[in-house]
């Protein structure tokens, strides 16, 4: 088999570009991927459902079409996996509960169609926590020490990348199911502006909090798999219906980064610390410029908000399931739809509002900086599959919608648990992301880190 001498590829663009070279079929990278699978999945517990059958058949497809196309498009051939909040056709879509049991959308979400379009070859759909929120993790281990979580809601998404077991995967974040997961597993991922990417056939847990995005080992991926899944979606009335602008890919050094000096992050391990020092150390090194930032008060209040405005939501949505068959969902979720039913619309009306006057007061903090660095997590992935850990550090931004980027800055004390970064820039300056992204990787090679197996 040609992949033989690239058996460790799991680049993206490494992948795109021996695509267009010649040197791999599609059908060799599902394969590869199919073997890692089987190898890797007793042990991991990613997925949820597998169709690869179906993705075979579609790679054979794609090897007819690679002579006959001048270029192929960057996501072409490439094997992926999807949260099982998204809904298939070709797959079952059961949101981790007893209540969708069995369900087969009869249409895929945007996003599917959008990496379908481009060539992308769906693996299977990986596993999440109840709806995405709570009720008794997944069984789903972290790859780097399978005693501890790969955090959630995308548990395995971030999971069957690690692994290897697919080249990138789909997860949302509506607290900070993204960010979270991605520095538990030493990965990357790039959450655009709320409204970016469409949720269009997104099981939702909140229709105003809810993003999309997904797991890759790059910042280059990352932009790669961004300008393919974002745009406009007339499916979606919360998309952006400005065209969207692909990101591009540069590392600048012209910019200041503000280091967010707040009692809010003090909980962050010394490991965590420790990674946020020496990222802070290597971009000064780069003659980048970092100051320290005061955040403006209110962020506690803002985060509270946060919490009512997804409960309200998300007892909404679920009211007519919840009304017919109570006894299928777990007691957690269970419990919390209940307490969401209890809100008040005066609660929610507060907690809308609140969340627009502190966007305002907020966006001033980036008149001194382009962009903010946090912990992405206030420890490695906590021991036991029973919790997925905190998203703590990561709800602010995601209450207020602005793009985050988060990628791997080293390891705990242990030398064994990946420990992040959060990087988070104003509203539709993802470009600003990635290019602090892209410098600080140019410089370091956590992201080049693997589990072993």
């Amino acid at each position: 088999m040609m992949l033989r001498s690239h058996e460790n590829l799991d680049s993206i663009a490494e992948a795109h570009r021996l695509l267009n070279d010649g040197a791999i079929s599609p059908s060799e990278l599902v394969e590869e991927h199919v073997r890692r699978i089987a190898e890797r999945e007793p042990t991991i517990r990613a997925w949820a459902h597998l169709g690869l059958e179906a993705a075979r058949d579609r790679a054979k497809a794609l090897d007819a079409r690679l002579g006959t196309m001048a270029a192929i498009p960057p996501l072409f051939g490439i094997p992926f996996g999807a949260k099982d909040i998204i809904h298939t056709r070709q797959l079952p879509t059961e949101a981790g509960s007893r209540v969708l049991a069995g369900f087969q959308p009869d249409k895929n979400a945007t996003v599917i169609d959008r990496l379908e379009e481009q060539g992308a070859v769906m693996l299977g759909k990986t596993t999440t926590t109840e709806f995405a929120h709570m009720g008794g993790p997944p069984k789903t281990a972290n790859p780097w020490n399978y005693a501890h979580t790969p955090g959630g809601s995308s548990s395995g998404s971030a999971a069957s990348v690690a692994a290897s077991m697919a080249m990138f995967a789909l997860g949302s974040q509506t607290a900070g199911s993204l960010s979270r997961p991605a520095a538990y597993n030493g990965l990357t991922v790039l959450k655009g502006t709320f409204g970016r990417v469409s949720k269009a056939g997104v099981i939702p847990a909140s229709w105003t909090l809810d993003h999309i995005g997904g797991f890759t080992h790059s910042v280059e991926d990352a932009v790669l798999l961004y300008n393919g899944i974002a745009g406009p979606d007339p499916e979606d009335e919360f998309t952006w219906a400005l065209p969207y602008q692909p990101l591009e890919l540069h590392a600048r050094r012209d910019f200041t980064i503000g280091f967010v000096d707040h009692p809010y992050f003090a909980s962050a391990s010394r490991d965590v610390q420790t990674g946020i020092d020496d990222a802070r150390r290597a971009f000064e090194d780069a003659g980048v410029r970092v100051v320290a930032v005061q955040l403006p008060e209110g962020f506690e209040a803002a985060a509270a908000a946060h919490a009512v405005v997804m409960q309200s939501e998300m007892a909404a949505f679920h009211s007519d399931w919840y009304a017919r068959t109570p006894d299928r969902y777990t007691p957690e979720v269970r419990a919390y739809l209940a307490d969401g039913q209890g809100l008040k619309a005066t609660d929610y009306l507060r907690a809308q509002r609140i969340r627009a006057q502190y966007r305002s007061v907020f966006a001033e903090v980036f008149g001194q900086v382009d962009a903010l660095l946090t912990p992405a997590a206030p420890s490695a992935a906590p021991a036991g599959l029973s919790a997925t850990g905190s998203p703590v550090f990561n709800l602010p931004f995601t209450n207020l919608g602005l793009p985050t980027l988060v990628v791997p800055t080293g390891f705990d004390s242990t030398g064994i648990l990946p420990v992040g970064m959060q990087l988070v820039a104003p509203a539709a300056r993802e470009q600003t992301l990635v290019d602090v992204g892209m410098l600080y990787q140019s410089i370091t090679d956590w992201h080049r880190r693997r589990p072993t197996f």
